[in-house]
């Protein structure tokens, strides 16, 4: 083989090689964190996008709760009532303040293990799904297996420091993005305030989220759930969503005085970095909805904001296509602004992002025939053209009874016509007979 043509074989292995590496949005050496550990995973394209010391084994402290509350929601129904163990109110430090034998639904539960980071309240959880902790630590790491966790090992449900108990960047990364993608999770870890009405042993409690990136709700960070031991050993996951770009991001081994400034700077720094594709603009029609029992059965929806598609660079833009999807069960009254359903936004077969679609008017509910999908214009129109349809019939009536009457008339002058005649015929005929 000659030298020109191994050449040419070495540089077609690079690019092929090259091709099938993650492409990264920024290194570390790009972004200036304090924390030890960091990683960001860009759900639209399905690659790291930053990586910071991601296999290095670290203690998750109360990010651990990810896995709990996941479990929690997947095994046991959320209107379920537990009552509260002895053990859970024994362990301390973070709480929801639960007391034993207080009867608590698990969806109570879910949102003081997520809010208050309460440590009883995840001890509740795991003797729920799976009657003790220890059974409960199992399906954990079982879990984290399965997930694809290789250095991840779970000693209890809740985080405190204990021997075989931690993880590293990339596994927590894995765990919560497994987490956040449960609607239910999302939504509870995102909350910033939650009523909890009174129990058996407690008056109602109000839980608020501690966490600085949630508070703040100009940031594009939709969920999130911190870990902390002291000031020098925290960390903080989270989920991100900015014009569809979805990023969830994880940093460990931080420092509590800047562990929000890290978080906020790596996802903006990495969100700055990315380019979507413009699919769609802001208020562009996308179809029309159907609006039962409406003044209106039918109205123009439109895009609520801008749609982008966030694609791997080596991806084509002729992949991306949208589907629009309404939703069924409209009913008056419609009010402007309300989101009626989403344009879906996808790169091949991959749901990359959804746009709410929204209607641009009020719609007061319609009369009667609205019940059968007839608007109130088009019951005005019916209306009218019934009225002159009644009206063309009875002039149509009339003039025909008025022809009738003068066909009568006309025959009756013609019967008259003849019997006169046929009178002044026999007058003659009389007379004639008289003269002879």
């Amino acid at each position: 083989m000659n030298r020109k043509k191994t050449v040419s074989i070495l540089i077609a292995l690079i690019v092929i090689m090259t091709s099938c590496m993650p492409v990264y949005a920024k290194n570390s050496d790009d972004i200036k964190l304090d924390s030890e550990c960091a990683i960001v995973y860009c759900e639209n394209t399905g690659e790291v996008v930053y990586s910071k010391n991601i296999h290095e084994r670290i203690e998750p402290f109360s990010i651990t709760k990810l896995m709990t509350a996941m479990l929690a929601i997947q095994n046991v129904p959320l209107d379920k009532v537990v009552k509260v163990p002895y053990e859970a109110t024994l362990i301390g430090e973070s709480t929801m303040g639960l007391v034993e034998g207080e009867k608590v639904t698990v969806k109570d539960l879910l949102y003081g293990a997520m809010l208050n980071s309460g440590n009883d309240a995840c001890y509740t959880l795991a003797v729920a799904v799976s009657g003790s902790e220890e059974e409960f630590v199992k399906l954990m790491n079982k879990t984290a297996k399965n997930i694809g966790c290789k250095e991840t090992s779970f000693a209890n449900s809740h985080g405190m420091r204990a021997k075989k108990h931690y993880t590293t960047a990339y596994d927590m990364m894995l765990i919560s993005k497994t987490a956040f993608a449960n609607d239910t999770l999302a939504k509870i870890s995102g909350t910033k305030t939650y009523k909890m009405g009174k129990t058996n042993k407690s008056d109602a409690r109000v839980l608020k989220n501690h966490i600085e990136v949630i508070q703040d709700s100009d940031n594009y960070i939709q969920s999130a759930k911190t870990g902390t031991w002291d000031e020098d050993h925290c960390g903080i996951s989270v989920y991100y969503n900015k014009d569809g770009l979805k990023l969830v991001a994880v940093i460990l081994g931080a420092k509590m005085s800047t562990r929000t400034d890290d978080i906020t700077k790596l996802v903006n720094a990495i969100s700055d970095s990315v380019e979507g594709v413009k699919v769609v603009g802001k208020n562009k029609v996308q179809g029309k909805i159907r609006i039962k029992h409406g003044a209106k059965t039918r109205l123009e929806v439109y895009t609520r904001e801008i749609g982008y598609a966030f694609v791997p660079k080596e991806a084509s833009e002729s992949l991306i296509r949208t589907e629009v999807v309404l939703d069924n069960d409209v009913t008056a009254p419609v009010k402007k602004g309300d989101v009626v359903g989403c344009l879906e936004i996808y790169a091949a077969d991959d749901l990359v992002n959804k746009v709410d679609l929204i209607v641009k008017e009020d719609v007061a509910e319609g009369w009667f025939p609205s019940y059968f999908g007839i608007s109130n214009f088009t019951t005005v129109v019916i209306c009218v053209v019934g009225v002159l349809i009644l009206c063309i019939y009875i002039w149509i009536v009339i003039e025909r009874a008025k022809a009738k009457r003068r066909k009568a008339l006309r025959r009756k002058q013609q019967i008259e016509r003849i019997a006169m005649e046929q009178l002044r015929r026999e007058e003659d005929h009389k007379v004639r007979e008289w003269r002879f």
